[in-house]
Formats: structure tokens, C-alpha cells, sequence
């Protein structure tokens, strides 16, 4: 026993002996030259070890390194591309004969890295690899090193972490520290600039299969922008070096900007293992330019064990929206749902989603495909839209028509060459950016105060062309379809829509869209119309097509034709029309009508009103630019027996009255043409004159032959006895009896 007490004695004697002649003999500074010279030979650049190297032998073997410095080349604005006051690493000695390797604290104090693009394009980055020829050499020769097996020996390490007879590594890091390190990243080229400013990372003793704490915290700026994070995990690193787990992650980042700030967004992952559900909880707060939100959610994560696919399960994030920029002052928004991406099909799915805000409510499922033009396909639902409730519906429209004057005004007052906002078309580039193609159902739509039930929409934008491939809805009593294609690859878009509306109660929809019941019936319209510019002026005059309408059973309110027919009718005999206080409309059984659109009108010459009582035949044409009405319609009453509320109207049966419709859309104007009537009645009363000369002068004719007939009879009858004057008295009196 006592042998093997003075055997280890002796080690211990030969060890600090040894220790004593390395630290009296080998002075580690030495050497500061040597490798300034290897740096300088590898990079090209200067490092310049201005603190002391020193051993560190207690309770490891290592080494510590005063301030060093690693310069940059003239023209640049910071000396040192990388600099720090102190460094320092150690490893046990003893374990390595175990095939151990325990490192020690790894630190690192006060670095800091600058790395600048001057305007010229230069970069401190540049050529720190030295001359290309040396480093192609140089990474050859180590890529044959690693090709080549290492000879085989006790206690040599090859690269997969065994000795060359097989016996495996285990390796041990006792931490590391990061303090107070900065960064700062400049473009001047790009006037970007990116800092860090203060950068500290602690890593708990560390080794393969064991866990360990890692927490960090940093604060920087990115132009005006300043940001900061914090966060902290349990890491566990695989015995085989091939795999990780976390737990007990949490992460918090902030965020100033000019009119933004993140006060936070904090990720909480309970744990973290590849093929795995994790937990997630996650919240942030902030306000960006006219908004402020307050958000709060919740998932469960997998990363797929061959790390292609990352899911997401019960997804549940709502957010609570305040501010000027939206459509109403406070929004409550909610997302929930499944979702999944695929690395190798860069391809991300939304399953069972629903998005709400406030009582609006949208489900299906949605994908979207990563490509050089993404790919968007989606399967919507939703039991209501209200699009008024989001636009301010009737008030948005009267502010409209409140800025036109204003509108108008700066248009006129643009500089000679500028492009007037009615001239100007919309981007539509975006059409060529995507290819989506999906449908959306909604059981009841409101928009524009207009009600529809069971809409069923189907679009496709692909190649720069917009396709509405169906539109089908029910609206008051009747339905709609349509369909629509607009093409964005000529110098102007070029659009054709066809739109079909049947059994549409026509007086409640107009009622609810224009607070006008100008119109009642039933109505079906037929629209076939293209043309090209969306810009306002190119909308209205470049429309070509038709509009065919046909209304049964209605009434043309504001106006009573048969009343204006007596009113002109007693007005040309020098009376007045005695019957008062009737109702101003026009009852009619059919109202047709096709009108032609082209060159900024819309023109019919087969006007057509039918009732009972009217026959109201007409033709001219609306202005869609100026809103403007110019139309000229005949009536006539061609019943003889009692017309609207119950009034006689044999007085004016027959008779035809021209009617002029002149003004806007929003104000009409009902007259009737007096000096066309009184053409037409002088006309009528020539003619009666004229019918009425011809049958007297064919009733002279008709009497004389007849009277001629009778005498030639009454000869032949009498005989001798006609010439006798009683005779031809009593046939005198005789013929006069037939003819009177």
C-alpha cells in the first residue's frame, strides 16, 4: 500500500514539476507573432493580440487571451472587423485517456463584429480567404484528408466520434458564456444599417443526452426601427449527435418604430421532439398606425420526424382590433382551424378553417403552393355577409357623391399632360402574380342594401386573366346569373360579362338599392356587354352590347299617361280636365324594351308599354357619361272602357299623344309635346275634311246613278203612261221617299 502511495506521489511531483518548467520555460506570448503571421498569411489582414496569453491549468488545461483584435483594410470606418477584451477555453486532461473530452467554460467578453459595404461596393468581407489559389489548395487538401481513413493507433479520433479500434467519444461542455457582444451590420450602398448592441448567451454545462439551460437576450436597431428579445430553453442534444429536444421554451421579442410599437409577442412551447405534438401558447400586444390590437392563441405543433412536414392542429388564435383603420372603431377577429406545410412540395394546406370578425363568419379549406407563381385554391362558406355592415353602405355612397364637386374641381386644375383620375387604369398586375381558383357559398348576401339567398360563386385568375366561371343567386322572388372573363395583358384590360335576371320583383329591389319606386312588375333583363379600360371615362365609352328588358304586370309610377292624354286633349278644346286628385301612375301588362350600348349610350327604337287601356310605343336613348335622359314615346288610349281609378276614358279613345322624357336618372322629366300634338290634330282634322268631302261627293254620285236606275225602271214599268204629268208627279214623290 504504501508502494502505490509513493507511486502516485511521485506522479503528482512529476505533473507539478512539469507544470512549473512549461510556465518558467514556454512563455505563451511568445508566440503572438507566429500566429499574427499565420492570420496574415491566411486572410490577408492584421491581428493584432494586444492583452497577455496565459495557461490555465486548474481545474483544466487551457488558455486565456487578452484583447485581440482582427483588423480591416484602409477606407473603412471601424479599425477591426472582429474585436474582443477576453477569451478563454480549457479542457481536462485526465478523461482524455478515457476517450472523454470535457471542454470547459467557453467565454467570451466585450466582442464585438463590424462588417460594412461601402458605396463602391466593397465589403471588409472581401478576400479574407486570401489568394483563390490558395484556398481551392488548401480545400483540397483538406477534403482529401478527410477522404483518407486515419491510421489506426489507440486514442486517435476520427471524425464520427470514435477511435480508430472503435471506441466511442463522449464529449462534455462545461458552458458557455457570451457577454456583452455587439454587431453592427452596414450597407451604404443600400443605406441600410442593422445593429446589435448588446448580444449575451449563457449556456448551462452541456453534454450529448443530458439537458441543459440556454438563455439569451438582445437589443438593436434596424434603421429607426428598435427591437429586443429574450428567451431561455432546456436543450438536450442526442447521444448520436443526430437529433434535439427542447421544453420549457419561452420567447418574448419587442419592437419601436415610428407610429408602431410591439410591446410584445411571446411564444411559449412546452416541449419539442421531432415526430412529437407540442404545445403552443403564444400572445402579442401593439399598435400600428391607426390600430391597436391585443392577441392571444394557442396550437399544437409536430415536426415530422424526416423534417418535410411541420403541422399545425386545433389551431385557436383571437385578437382583439381598435382604431381608425378599420370599418368599425373596435373588432373582434378569431382564426381557428388545422394547418400543415410541406417542405418538399413547398405546399401549405388550412383544413376545417373558420375566420370571424365581429358576426361574420367564413369556413373551408384553403392551400397555397410556393412556386415562381403561387398557387391559391380555396373552398369557402359562410351563413351571412353583410358587405354594407363593413363599408358603411349608404353613408360611404353619400360622401361619395358629397366629393364629386371637389373631384371634379381638382381634375380641372390638373397641370396640362397629367393623368385625370377618370383616365387613370387600375393595376391589375396582380393578375398575373398568382393562379387561384375556389368558390364561395353564402346562404344570404347583403350589399349595396340589395338582398340575395344562395350565392354561389366560382373564380379563376390565371395567366393575367380574371374568369367569373359562375355567379348564381335568388333575389326578390326571382334569380340572377352571370358570368364574367377580363383579360390584363393588353395595353387595356378587355372585359365581357353576360348576366341573366328572371321573375325578379323589380319595385322592392329597386326600393332597397335606389330608395326609388319609379318601377313595379316583374322583371327579367338579359345582359350581353363587353369593351376595354376600366378607367371611369374608358368604362362608359367603350361599353358595346345590349340590355334586353321585359316586365310584366307593373306600373311606371310618378306618371298617369291617361290623365295627360285628357289634360291635352281638353286643353286643345279650351277646357280643363275636371277629374282630380288620381293617383300618378301607369298600369301596364308588358314593358319591353333592347337598348344598344356604344359610344357612351344606350339607345332603343322599340320602346314598348301594352296594357288594356295604353299602347305606349317609343324610342331614344340615356347618356351614360352626362346621366342624361332623351326619349320620345307615343300613347294612345285604345280602350272605351273605364281606365285607372275608375274614370271614363271614351273621350280621348283613339287618340295619340307624343310624350318627351328629358332630364337625369336621379330627377326625370315628364311633358308632353303640344305643337307635336297640335300638328298631328291639325293633320287629323284635314284629313276628316278631306274623308268627309270624298263621301259626299260619292254619295251625289251614288244617288244620281241610283236615281237614274229607278226612273229607267219606272219607264220601262209605265210604259206611255210616264210621260204624263200626275204620273211623274207620284214618282217624284216616290223616289224622294227612298233616297230622304
Amino acid at each position: 500500500m504504501k508502494k502505490i502511495l509513493y507511486v502516485l506521489l511521485a506522479i503528482v511531483l512529476v505533473v507539478v514539476v512539469a507544470i512549473g518548467v512549461l510556465v518558467t520555460l514556454i512563455d505563451p506570448n511568445q508566440f503572438k507573432p507566429l500566429i499574427a503571421e499565420q492570420v496574415k498569411k491566411a486572410t490577408g489582414r492584421d491581428l493584432v493580440i494586444e492583452g497577455d496569453i496565459g495557461w490555465r491549468f486548474f481545474p483544466s488545461v487551457g488558455f486565456a487571451i487578452g484583447r485581440t483584435e482582427f483588423r480591416n483594410p484602409a477606407g473603412f470606418d471601424e479599425a477591426n472587423l472582429v474585436q474582443f477584451n477576453e477569451a478563454g477555453v480549457s479542457v481536462s486532461v485526465l478523461p482524455l485517456l478515457s476517450n472523454r473530452l470535457e471542454i470547459g467554460q467557453v467565454t467570451l467578453k466585450d466582442a464585438r463584429v463590424f462588417i460594412q459595404t461601402r458605396k463602391d461596393g466593397v465589403s471588409n468581407l472581401d478576400g479574407i480567404g486570401g489568394e483563390t489559389q490558395v484556398s481551392d489548395r488548401a480545400a483540397s487538401e483538406s477534403r482529401e484528408t478527410q477522404a483518407e481513413p486515419t491510421a489506426s493507433g489507440e486514442g486517435e479520433v476520427v471524425a464520427e466520434g470514435e477511435t480508430a479500434t472503435g471506441e466511442k467519444w463522449v464529449i462534455s461542455l462545461a458552458g458557455i458564456a457570451l457577454e456583452n457582444a455587439s454587431v453592427s451590420m452596414r450597407d451604404d450602398q443600400a443605406g441600410t444599417a442593422t445593429a446589435l448592441d448588446s448580444l449575451n448567451m449563457h449556456l448551462s454545462q452541456f453534454a450529448p443526452g443530458e439537458w441543459a439551460d440556454l438563455n439569451f437576450d438582445l437589443a438593436g436597431q434596424n434603421g429607426a426601427m428598435r427591437f429586443s428579445a429574450q428567451g431561455k430553453t432546456s436543450l438536450q442534444l442526442a447521444e448520436t449527435l443526430d437529433n434535439a429536444a427542447l421544453k420549457n421554451t419561452e420567447l418574448s421579442v419587442s419592437m419601436t418604430e415610428a407610429g408602431t410599437q410591439l410591446e410584445h409577442v411571446t411564444l411559449k412551447l412546452d416541449a419539442f421532439n421531432l415526430g412529437e405534438w407540442s404545445n403552443v401558447t403564444l400572445s402579442a400586444k401593439g399598435q400600428i398606425p391607426d390600430l391597436a390590437f391585443n392577441a392571444d392563441g394557442k396550437t399544437r405543433l409536430m415536426v415530422s420526424q424526416d423534417k418535410t412536414k411541420v403541422s399545425l392542429q386545433a389551431l385557436d388564435l383571437t385578437s382583439d382590433l381598435e382604431g381608425a383603420a378599420l370599418p368599425r372603431p373596435t373588432m373582434k377577429v378569431a382564426v381557428s382551424g388545422d394547418a400543415e406545410y410541406d417542405l418538399k412540395a413547398a405546399l401549405a394546406s388550412l383544413s376545417g378553417l373558420t375566420v370571424k370578425a365581429d358576426e361574420l363568419a367564413l369556413n373551408g379549406d384553403v392551400s397555397f403552393k410556393q412556386a415562381d407563381i403561387p398557387v391559391i385554391r380555396f373552398a369557402l362558406s359562410s351563413e351571412e355577409i353583410n358587405v354594407d355592415n363593413w363599408t358603411g353602405g349608404d353613408a360611404v355612397a353619400s360622401a361619395s357623391e358629397e366629393a364629386k364637386p371637389s373631384e371634379t374641381a381638382n381634375t380641372a386644375s390638373a397641370p396640362a399632360g397629367s393623368t385625370s383620375a377618370s383616365e387613370q387604369e387600375p393595376d391589375l398586375s396582380v393578375l398575373k402574380q398568382f393562379d387561384v381558383d375556389g368558390t364561395v357559398t353564402v346562404n344570404r348576401f347583403v350589399a349595396a342594401n340589395a338582398k340575395l339567398n344562395n350565392v354561389d360563386l366560382a373564380i379563376a385568375i390565371k395567366n393575367g386573366v380574371f374568369s367569373l366561371n359562375k355567379f348564381a343567386a335568388q333575389l326578390y322572388d326571382g334569380t340572377i346569373t352571370a358570368t364574367a372573363r377580363l383579360d390584363a395583358n393588353g395595353s387595356l384590360p378587355v372585359y365581357q360579362i353576360s348576366k341573366s335576371i328572371q321573375g325578379v320583383q323589380v319595385q322592392p329591389l329597386l326600393v332597397d338599392v335606389a330608395e326609388n319606386d319609379i318601377l313595379a312588375g316583374t322583371g327579367n333583363i338579359d345582359v350581353e356587354v363587353a369593351g376595354k379600360g376600366l378607367a371611369e371615362s374608358r368604362l362608359k365609352k367603350n361599353l358595346d352590347g345590349t340590355i334586353a328588358i321585359n316586365f310584366a304586370d307593373g306600373a311606371v309610377n310618378g306618371i298617369n299617361i291617361p290623365k295627360m292624354i285628357r289634360e291635352a286633349k281638353a286643353k286643345l278644346k279650351g277646357q280643363s280636365d275636371t277629374i282630380k286628385d288620381e293617383s300618378k301612375k301607369t298600369d301596364f301588362s308588358a314593358l319591353t324594351a333592347t337598348f344598344m350600348l356604344k359610344d357612351g349610350k344606350a339607345a332603343t327604337n322599340n320602346m314598348h308599354l301594352a296594357s288594356p287601356l295604353l299602347r305606349v310605343d317609343g324610342k331614344g336613348n340615356t347618356d351614360l357619361i352626362a346621366q342624361s335622359l332623351a326619349f320620345q314615346i307615343d300613347t294612345s288610349v285604345v280602350a272605351t272602357s273605364k281606365g285607372q281609378g275608375g274614370k271614363s276614358v271614351d273621350e280621348v279613345a283613339d287618340i295619340t299623344v307624343p310624350l318627351d322624357i328629358t332630364g337625369t336618372w336621379q330627377a326625370p322629366d315628364y311633358a308632353i309635346n303640344f305643337k307635336e300634338l297640335v300638328k298631328r290634330n291639325s293633320e287629323l282634322d284635314k284629313r276628316a275634311k278631306e274623308l268627309e268631302a270624298k263621301a259626299k261627293k260619292e254619295a251625289e254620285r251614288l244617288e244620281e246613278k241610283a236615281n237614274k236606275e229607278v226612273q229607267r225602271g219606272l219607264d220601262k214599268l209605265l210604259g206611255d203612261k210616264a210621260d204624263d204629268d200626275k204620273v211623274k208627279e207620284a214618282t217624284d214623290k216616290l223616289l224622294k221617299g227612298l233616297f230622304n
